[in-house]
């Protein structure tokens, strides 16, 4: 919100003034009412020197109590409503301006209606309704009270003697002079309300008017806006203008051929570079085609080396199974040679070495544990190769 319209809401010092309790209103509004009906009914007690019917003080009472009922919605009442509560009125008022700010150039104003803020308002105080048939509903309730005495009261004219006609009329004129009371309390209490009525408007009226010139500076106007949007479209113009002005020079065409025929001079280099760049790339793949074939021809060369060597691995695998059995076959064949010459030595040996010395049979024992050793060794070698 902008700072003058906050000032403008707390200088409504107008509305501060008069701060009157709304129930005395009320009471000043059926005072004359409640008057008049103590009255009639001081007439209907005989204690006032006119009569009235009790039919005709039933049906002033019923229009009595109307009106207590549309007091409250008397526009006398709602000023008073309206002043009182002044404080909740500018806070909804600053809400509702603030709710609908909208920026035109450089100022911030409300782009909404206070006069439908206010219709909007005056509802909640009172209803328009019973303001609208009060003026009408009370002298209406009077004549419909007035036919209604009447016809309580008229006698059946069905007398045969002068006398008793005579008293027929006379009890017909008796009801209908009470009969009217209820007419003149029901256009007594339309005139009473149209005063206040017309009274509370006019208050209102000037309220809202006063609050309306305090608060002008806040709403955009229908001229204030057509105002803001042809300023602006004059300074679009005045833009505009200035643009087809530099378009419009001889130098601007110069400087717009120039750049022209440096982006075309740009626009052919770059075509040139693509192709060039095209043509690298068609013999770079073609290279790599060719070398993609290359290697696809050494590839299969290197699949037949390789099957090749498999083969080679293959018969040097079986020829050394076959060596390896030989081998084994020798080597069982050579322990078992030596087995039998072991035991053929030391039968020939052992026996007759008895009585010779004990140091040539030590030897020859040494020599054949050497023997076994060197047989061992040659085994463990053959098993290791296979």
């Amino acid at each position: 919100m902008q700072p003058h319209i906050s000032e403008t809401l707390q200088n409504l010092s107008m509305m501060e003034t008069e701060k009157k309790h709304c129930f005395f209103v009320y009471l000043k509004i059926i005072a004359l009412p409640t008057f008049v009906f103590l009255y009639f009914l001081l007439g209907y007690l005989g204690l006032a020197h006119f009569k009235v019917g009790q039919h005709s003080i039933i049906l002033i009472g019923l229009v009595y109590g109307v009106s207590l009922l549309f007091a409250r919605h008397n526009g006398e009442f709602g000023a008073c409503y309206f002043r009182k509560y002044s404080k909740e009125f500018k806070m909804e008022l600053g809400e509702y301006i603030q709710k609908n700010m909208m920026r035109i150039g450089e100022y911030t104003k409300s782009n909404a209606s206070y006069d439908d803020f206010i219709n909007h308002y005056s509802k909640r105080i009172r209803n328009d309704n019973y303001a609208s048939v009060g003026a009408a509903i009370f002298p209406t309730m009077g004549i419909l009270g007035t036919f209604l005495s009447i016809a309580i009261t008229l006698p059946d004219f069905s007398s045969q003697t002068a006398s008793a006609l005579e008293q027929d009329i006379s009890l017909l004129l008796s009801g209908v002079g009470t009969a009217f009371y209820v007419s003149i309390y029901g256009i007594l209490l339309s005139l009473w309300w149209i005063f206040f009525e017309k009274r509370g408007l006019s208050r209102f009226d000037r309220d809202i008017e006063a609050i309306k010139e305090e608060t002008a500076d806040s709403f955009w106007t229908k001229e204030e806006i057509e105002q803001a949007y042809l300023k602006e479209n004059l300074q679009h113009f005045e833009k505009i203008g200035k643009m087809f002005e530099r378009l419009s020079s001889n130098d601007f065409f110069e400087r717009l051929g120039k750049s022209i025929e440096e982006k075309f001079g740009l626009f052919d280099e770059m075509l040139k570079l693509e192709a060039q760049a095209v043509k690298k790339g068609a013999e770079h793949l073609k290279d790599g085609m060719e070398a993609l074939s290359r290697s696809q021809d050494k590839q299969r060369d290197l699949g037949a080396v390789h099957e090749s060597i498999l083969h080679l691995l293959q018969d040097f695998t079986e020829t050394t199974k076959t060596l390896h059995a030989s081998i084994s076959q020798e080597q069982q064949a050579l322990l078992a040679s030596n087995k039998e010459l072991v035991e053929s030595l030391q039968e020939r040996v052992l026996p007759s070495s008895s009585d010779a010395n004990d140091d040539e049979v030590v030897a020859l024992k040494e020599s054949l544990k050497k023997i076994d050793a060197e047989t061992e060794q040659i085994i463990q070698q053959m098993d290791a190769l296979k």
